[in-house]
Protein backbone atom coordinates (compact mmCIF):
# COMPACT_ATOMS: atom_id res chain seq x y z
CA UNK A 1 0.00 0.00 0.00
CA UNK A 2 1.29 3.69 -0.84
CA UNK A 3 2.32 5.97 1.79
CA UNK A 4 -0.75 7.88 0.46
CA UNK A 5 -3.23 5.55 0.87
CA UNK A 6 -1.93 4.52 3.94
CA UNK A 7 -2.11 8.18 5.46
CA UNK A 8 -5.80 8.48 3.88
CA UNK A 9 -7.00 5.70 6.66
CA UNK A 10 -5.30 7.58 9.83
CA UNK A 11 -7.40 10.80 8.55
CA UNK A 12 -10.41 8.95 7.87
CA UNK A 13 -9.69 7.31 11.63
CA UNK A 14 -9.36 10.66 13.13
CA UNK A 15 -12.44 12.19 11.76
CA UNK A 16 -14.75 9.25 12.21
CA UNK A 17 -13.26 10.02 15.96
CA UNK A 18 -14.32 13.23 16.04
CA UNK A 19 -17.45 12.88 14.33
CA UNK A 20 -18.21 10.10 16.84
CA UNK A 21 -17.26 12.90 19.85
CA UNK A 22 -19.71 15.01 18.02
CA UNK A 23 -22.38 12.39 17.98
CA UNK A 24 -21.78 11.44 21.62
CA UNK A 25 -22.29 14.85 22.75
CA UNK A 26 -25.86 14.97 20.72
CA UNK A 27 -26.96 12.21 22.50
CA UNK A 28 -27.03 9.93 19.23
CA UNK A 29 -25.19 7.08 20.62
CA UNK A 30 -25.79 4.75 17.98
CA UNK A 31 -24.30 6.91 15.72
CA UNK A 32 -21.41 7.53 17.58
CA UNK A 33 -20.72 3.91 18.49
CA UNK A 34 -20.70 3.26 14.69
CA UNK A 35 -18.16 6.30 13.92
CA UNK A 36 -15.76 4.89 17.06
CA UNK A 37 -15.99 1.24 15.69
CA UNK A 38 -14.52 2.72 12.42
CA UNK A 39 -12.29 4.70 14.04
CA UNK A 40 -10.61 1.76 15.81
CA UNK A 41 -11.15 -0.29 12.39
CA UNK A 42 -9.07 2.57 10.27
CA UNK A 43 -6.63 3.26 13.35
CA UNK A 44 -5.42 -0.83 12.88
CA UNK A 45 -5.60 -0.41 9.14
CA UNK A 46 -3.44 2.16 9.03
CA UNK A 47 -1.03 0.48 11.47
CA UNK A 48 -0.65 -2.82 9.76
CA UNK A 49 -0.36 -0.80 6.41
CA UNK A 50 2.73 0.79 8.16
CA UNK A 51 4.03 -1.93 9.59
CA UNK A 52 3.60 -4.79 6.58
CA UNK A 53 2.24 -2.85 3.99
CA UNK A 54 -1.37 -4.09 3.62
CA UNK A 55 -3.80 -4.97 6.06
CA UNK A 56 -6.37 -8.12 6.01
CA UNK A 57 -10.03 -7.15 4.14
CA UNK A 58 -12.10 -7.78 7.44
CA UNK A 59 -14.38 -5.23 9.35
CA UNK A 60 -13.43 -7.56 12.28
CA UNK A 61 -11.71 -5.39 14.94
CA UNK A 62 -10.57 -8.69 16.65
CA UNK A 63 -9.14 -10.08 13.98
CA UNK A 64 -7.27 -6.84 13.05
CA UNK A 65 -5.43 -7.01 16.73
CA UNK A 66 -4.90 -10.65 16.59
CA UNK A 67 -2.83 -10.24 13.33
CA UNK A 68 -1.53 -6.74 14.79
CA UNK A 69 -0.34 -8.83 17.82
CA UNK A 70 1.69 -11.46 15.66
CA UNK A 71 3.16 -8.44 13.42
CA UNK A 72 4.20 -6.19 16.31
CA UNK A 73 4.51 -8.57 19.14
CA UNK A 74 2.68 -5.99 21.06
CA UNK A 75 1.90 -7.14 24.99
CA UNK A 76 -0.25 -3.98 25.93
CA UNK A 77 -2.37 -4.94 22.90
CA UNK A 78 -2.66 -8.12 23.86
CA UNK A 79 -3.48 -7.12 27.45
CA UNK A 80 -6.29 -4.73 26.05
CA UNK A 81 -7.91 -7.45 23.62
CA UNK A 82 -8.17 -9.62 26.51
CA UNK A 83 -9.70 -6.99 28.99
CA UNK A 84 -11.84 -5.39 26.89
CA UNK A 85 -13.73 -8.29 25.19
CA UNK A 86 -17.24 -6.95 25.82
CA UNK A 87 -16.13 -3.07 24.51
CA UNK A 88 -14.86 -5.12 21.55
CA UNK A 89 -18.28 -6.91 21.41
CA UNK A 90 -19.97 -3.71 21.43
CA UNK A 91 -18.22 -1.62 18.87
CA UNK A 92 -18.06 -4.58 16.16
CA UNK A 93 -22.04 -4.79 17.05
CA UNK A 94 -22.04 -1.31 16.08
CA UNK A 95 -20.60 -1.77 12.90
CA UNK A 96 -23.13 -4.48 11.81
CA UNK A 97 -26.37 -3.69 13.33
CA UNK A 98 -26.38 0.37 12.39
CA UNK A 99 -26.34 -0.41 8.70
CA UNK A 100 -28.75 -3.61 8.69
CA UNK A 101 -31.04 -4.23 12.00
CA UNK A 102 -32.15 -1.90 14.62
CA UNK A 103 -30.26 -1.45 18.04
CA UNK A 104 -29.59 0.75 20.62
CA UNK A 105 -26.55 1.66 22.58
CA UNK A 106 -26.23 3.40 26.03
CA UNK A 107 -23.90 6.32 27.57
CA UNK A 108 -22.28 4.26 29.60
CA UNK A 109 -21.66 1.70 26.76
CA UNK A 110 -20.29 4.51 23.94
CA UNK A 111 -18.05 5.93 26.70
CA UNK A 112 -16.79 2.82 27.21
CA UNK A 113 -16.28 2.48 23.33
CA UNK A 114 -14.38 5.83 23.29
CA UNK A 115 -12.34 5.13 26.41
CA UNK A 116 -11.25 1.56 24.35
CA UNK A 117 -10.09 3.97 21.41
CA UNK A 118 -8.33 6.38 23.44
CA UNK A 119 -6.72 3.39 24.90
CA UNK A 120 -6.03 1.64 21.43
CA UNK A 121 -4.73 5.05 19.83
CA UNK A 122 -2.01 5.60 22.30
CA UNK A 123 -1.08 2.00 22.16
CA UNK A 124 -0.80 2.17 17.91
CA UNK A 125 1.01 5.41 17.92
CA UNK A 126 4.30 3.50 19.65
CA UNK A 127 4.14 1.32 16.87
CA UNK A 128 4.19 4.38 14.45
CA UNK A 129 8.05 5.63 14.98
Amino acid sequence: MAKNEAKLLKERAEKFYFYANQAFKNEDFEIAAFNFEQSAQLYLKYTLSLLIGDFPKTHELRKLMKELIKVAKSKELLKLLNEQQNVISDLEAAYFTSRYLPATFYKKQVENMKNFVDELQEILEKLWT
